[in-house]
């Protein structure tokens, strides 16, 4: 009995000290050891509020240090039967920013969804709204992203003609004509099957395309050249494995290429997208 109360105090004593130098490294921009501190204080806790601040604490040292994704690891090891509603909605919105920022960007939208079903109005709430529309974009899904936009200018406690200033901005973004044309790799690599090289072209490569058809057309000349000097074997082997070769390598080649021209495509409308639509959010909100 004694030598739990004496264990009980120590630990009381050594949770406080960690979370008083914990605060003081975390005020001198020593994140670092700030969150091994603030990790002490959540080990040495008995009370669950308290270890959920220190884990809220050292999240966001991570944060400062630019570790995104050790941020939401540390995050997600809330207990959500230790929280509040509220404290629920801020901890999904956090760990979706996190994964959302390391490029996670399915996980980050599974944990935006979870808000819908929190009974709560608060301003994570209404940011989770936002961040999801951003997620969208990454995930190429445009019409859900439009949506949840225009969710999120109506969650804004600002005057009706502001909401619509934003939301023609918003549905003059995602026009059609305004949407990144994005490739399909299924496609391209169809039209490949068919046309040697025509992939290549849809996808906006004509030189590699022009390559790959001469590659192609000197392994053909090769195999007929043997052929007709009666060099069937080397024709049969050689010849036709270079032919297969070419083929196939125009084929492959799309595997990369349709994802980075779309990849560089996207990026540009999402990143002038959040740029700008969050610019005229701040602009509006200080109206």
């Amino acid at each position: 009995m004694a030598f739990s109360c004496l264990f009980t105090a120590f630990s009381t004593k050594a949770q406080l000290y960690s979370l008083h130098v914990a605060d003081s490294l975390e005020k001198k921009g020593m994140y670092r050891a700030a969150a091994t501190e603030f990790e002490r204080a959540y080990f040495f806790s008995g009370s669950s509020a308290e270890k959920v601040s220190a884990l809220f604490s050292r999240t966001g040292c991570f944060k400062q240090l630019g570790q995104y994704y050790e941020a939401y690891s540390t995050l997600a090891r809330i207990n959500n039967f230790d929280v509040s509603d509220s404290l629920k909605c801020a901890a999904n919105y956090q760990l979706a920013l996190y994964l959302y920022l390391s490029g996670y960007f399915n996980d980050a939208e599974k944990y935006c969804a979870r808000n819908y079903s929190i009974p709560v109005n608060t301003e994570d709430f209404k940011n989770t709204l936002l961040l999801h529309s951003l997620i969208l974009n990454e995930l190429h899904q445009y019409p859900s992203a439009s949506g949840k936009a225009i969710e999120y200018i109506q969650s804004l406690s600002i005057p009706s003609a502001q909401k619509d200033s934003l939301s023609v901005f918003v549905h003059a973004s995602y026009n059609a004509s305004h949407l990144p044309r994005l490739k399909s790799l299924k496609k391209a690599r169809r039209l490949s099957k068919v046309i040697p090289g025509a992939g290549l072209f849809y996808a906006g490569k004509p030189g590699r395309a022009m390559a790959n058809i001469g590659f192609q057309l000197l392994a053909a000349g090769y195999t007929a050249t043997n052929v007709y000097v009666g060099n069937y074997i080397t024709a049969a082997s050689a010849g036709l494995f270079l032919m297969r070769s070419f083929y196939t390598g125009g084929i492959n080649q799309l595997n990369e290429e349709v994802p980075e021209i779309n990849y560089r495509r996207a990026r540009k409308f999402n990143d002038n997208f959040k740029s700008s639509f969050i610019t005229q959010i701040k602009t509006h909100n200080e109206l």
